[in-house]
């Protein structure tokens, strides 16, 4: 298991959803989180946790970058 930073690279509003450039949140997976079903999952579960904004399409490579910390 490995612990992720996932941040928002750039700010703008897509399909209503407004992101911030620096809006991050840590995960907790095996490998990469955004190359996985299950991973991008958790990334969106956090999302809605920590911003209450519900991000499901728009958690990809393009909007957000991984920085593994641990």
């Amino acid at each position: 298991m490995g612990l992720y930073k996932i941040t928002s690279k750039k700010s703008g509003s897509w399909g209503g959803i407004r992101l911030e450039k620096g809006m991050s949140v840590e995960v907790s997976f095996v490998n990469p989180p955004l190359g996985y079903p299950q991973g991008k999952e958790l990334v969106r579960q956090a999302l809605q946790r920590k911003y209450g904004i519900d991000c499901k399409n728009l958690v990809s490579q393009s909007y957000f970058d991984v920085e593994k910390i641990n």
